[in-house]
């Protein structure tokens, strides 16, 4: 049973009091004659008592508005159920009518009704009451979802909550444990964590729509949600680790104590393993890295138990479940367990065009390989160096004003020498051991003559030597992906060869052949396949084949193409400014940035965007479109992980917007500003000279006109050599 009461109308409550004294009445009567005889008595002087100013009425006080959800609270009164609206108040009968008050049975009172629950109530209460169970479920469910559309969360978990208690067969109740699921930290801020009561209750609602539903959707969803959920415990369990630290703390029985050995671990790792200094004693350190450990071994659980129970269904997200599962893997400390599941994968599926995940594993093996060939082989090759300090070494470096520079020296000097050491680690050792760096970089000296860190440095030697051992060398790209080129295109699966050569062209292998995409290649092409193929087209200058194969990417997978789409849509806005339409450029670029901010080519993108903006300001005069443009070039500038090109370009793109509007001053200042602080990108340092000295001539400054060639002459005898 539910009432809705809705349409608000302010009510206003007067009292009235009345005031003054009774007349005295007598009880016995008075005759002429006793008057008469009466002797008159002097009469006291009227005494007028002055009345006191009466204190001014209060204004009337705004009372809450009476609608809204009121469902059974379980309570009853004389006879009639007791309705709640989340919000404070109740809805009960008092034995002759209904009455809305802050407390069930009494309290403040805000509207009432008469007996019938469906006549009129006071206050703007207007009700409709559902005894029907059929409609009244059907309203619950669809109040609910707009509840939760609203971002009225308590609202939308209170009736979520109702109906999966009221209706746990209902065909829905899978759809609303979702809801509830999602809900159970929709609270919580982006730069919070959530709390280990809300983690556990997102999960037993996404583990009941997996136990009340056999559709693949709902099953799908409740697994990415709580997998994202997982994942984003794991990496920042902070949430846990306070539920952890409310655990007995007693020093000596921290460990063995039943609330730790509940946590989760895996049966082949123990709480003494994260007990790093030996203290039997777990500290927040090491709490956090059990937690991270526990849920990243969830959430490698989960994907698991997905692909092994769906792994033949077409609706199944399996590749996307391997590459979470290879995530976990490689967060779990395994990143050969990680390549070897990749491998298997696009061995499995690489031959169907529509499996858009094999895409992505793909992208994700050859990052990731390199990633660990680079942290595996470059931590090694230090390691092995400071064990030989009198080698000689010899290194090109180039600063960050792009000088380059030839330094020689033995390891020891170099490794002493805080001047030569940081060049030596930038220019040789990207993506080494961080850890190490660090160590290296304080020790420095030390390393050679302190007993203590030469042992330490032997103990990473050790290490690294056993991770490149166990790395797996025949699962390079270069060896793994040739293989798999000669098996496709010996059994003619069409779809694995194109993905086998393109991904051997990505990485620079020439074992992929030369290959000039055909269109009639086209349908065998996963999202991938063609995005590469788009790029050879648009290189080639064949814009109409480029834009047709993203048109077709577009069209088969809007819905699924993930970051592909953004790479259609990027792609699609070159063709377009190859063709000089830089408006339909303009939609292009923006449609690829609106939800891939984060894409490598994002920026260029954005750069791209800026141009276009430029180009249409042009020709159609609209100098708004040069603000946009500068907006967009900004984005570049300021972003200290773009490129040096890209940001002296973006800088200097900002000048010529300026100079469109004729703002030769404001124009100068970005174009010096890129001198200034990009010296060494060579062709837009050498063109903001030249422009900025055209603004001067063009304001009539002929004293900053010689200041400038000047700094321009400088500027060309040190970086033009």
């Amino acid at each position: 049973m539910r009432i809705f009461l809705s349409t608000l109308v302010q009510l206003a409550v007067f009292l009235f009091f009345s005031c003054g004294g009774e007349e005295e009445i007598s009880t016995s009567e008075t005759t002429n004659a006793d008057k008469e005889t009466q002797t008159p008595v002097e009469q006291p002087e009227k005494v007028v008592e002055e009345k006191p100013e009466p204190e001014p009425e209060p204004e009337p006080k705004e009372l809450p508005d009476p609608n809204g959800v009121y469902l059974p609270s379980g309570e009853e009164k004389n006879g009639k159920p007791v309705y709640a609206n989340g919000d404070g108040f109740f809805m009960w009968f008092n034995g002759s009518t209904w009455k809305i008050t802050d407390k069930a049975g009494g309290g403040k009172t805000i509207s009432t009704g008469q007996e019938s629950i469906n006549e009129k109530w006071s206050g703007g209460g207007k009700a409709r009451h559902f005894p029907d169970e059929e409609y009244y479920k059907d309203a619950m469910f669809r109040l609910a979802v707009a509840y939760q559309g609203s971002q009225d969360n308590p609202n939308a978990i209170r009736l979520f909550e109702e109906y999966v208690t009221k209706f746990p067969d209902d065909k829905m109740v899978a759809e609303a444990y979702l809801s509830l699921g999602d809900l159970a930290i929709s609270d919580v801020k982006p730069d919070e964590q959530p709390t280990f009561d809300q983690i556990e209750s997102a999960q037993k609602n996404y583990n009941f729509v997996r136990e009340k539903s056999q559709e693949m959707r709902l099953i799908t969803d409740a697994t990415f949600n709580e997998g994202g959920l997982l994942e984003r415990v794991a990496d920042n369990p902070e949430g846990v680790v306070d539920h952890y630290l409310s655990f007995d703390k007693n020093k000596d029985e921290v460990l063995q104590s039943s609330e730790y050995n509940s946590i989760g671990l895996n049966a082949d790792k123990s709480l003494s393993e994260f007990d790093l200094n030996g203290d039997k004693s777990l500290d927040y350190g090491e709490l956090y890295d059990v937690a991270s450990f526990v849920y990243y071994s969830n959430m490698e659980s989960l994907f698991k138990s997905y692909s092994e129970k769906f792994s033949e269904s077409n609706e199944a997200r399996i590749s996307e479940a391997t590459e979470k599962i290879g995530f976990a893997s490689e967060m779990l400390g395994r990143p050969s367990d990680m390549l070897n599941l990749y491998y298997k994968d696009i061995e499995k599926y690489g031959n169907d065009p529509n499996n858009v995940g094999v895409d992505g594993i793909l992208n994700k093996y050859t990052e990731k390989y390199d990633e660990y060939n680079k942290l595996y082989g470059r931590s090694l090759d230090l390691l092995e160096k400071l064990q030989n300090p009198s080698q000689s070494v010899t290194f090109t470096y180039r600063d960050r004003k792009g000088i380059e520079e030839t330094i020689s020296g033995t390891v020891e000097e170099i490794i002493g020498d805080r001047k030569k050491l940081l060049p030596f680690l930038s220019a040789n050792y990207e993506g080494m051991d961080q850890d190490i760096y660090s160590d290296v970089v304080k020790s420095r000296g030390a390393i050679f003559s302190s007993p203590s860190h030469m042992e330490k440095f032997k103990g990473y030697l050790k290490k690294y030597k056993n991770l490149q051992n166990g790395f797996p060398s025949d699962l390079s790209p270069q060896v793994a992906f040739a293989n798999l080129l000669n098996q496709a295109k010996n059994s003619g699966s069409k779809t694995l060869e194109l993905r086998m050569r393109a991904t051997l062209d990505r990485v620079g292998s020439k074992a992929g052949g030369s290959y000039n995409p055909q269109r009639s290649d086209f349908p065998a092409a996963s999202p991938g396949v063609l995005v590469w193929m788009a790029n050879k087209l648009l290189a080639q200058n064949s814009t109409e084949d480029a834009i047709a194969a993203m048109e077709r990417l577009v069209d088969l997978f809007g819905e699924t193409g993930g970051e592909f789409l953004f790479d259609a849509n990027y792609i699609l806005g070159q063709a377009k400014q190859q063709e000089r339409s830089y408006q339909q450029a303009v939609d292009y670029f923006e449609s690829a940035l609106a939800n891939s901010s984060w894409h490598d080519s994002a920026n260029d993108a954005r750069i791209r965007l800026g141009e276009s903006l430029y180009e249409v300001g042009q020709a159609s005069k609209d100098s708004s479109l040069y603000d946009r443009a500068v907006s967009s070039f900004t984005e570049v500038k300021s972003d200290t992980d773009a490129t040096l090109e890209q940001r002296a370009q973006s800088s200097f793109m900002m000048g010529e917007c300026k100079r469109a509007i004729r703002d030769y001053a404001g124009a100068a200042y970005y174009y010096l500003d890129t001198t200034l602080n990009f010296p060494s990108a060579s062709k837009w340092a050498s063109k903001s000279y030249e422009q900025a000295i055209r603004c001067y001539e063009q304001s009539g400054q002929s004293d900053q006109i010689t200041k400038v060639e000047k700094q321009y002459v400088d500027w060309q005898r040190k970086f033009l050599k």
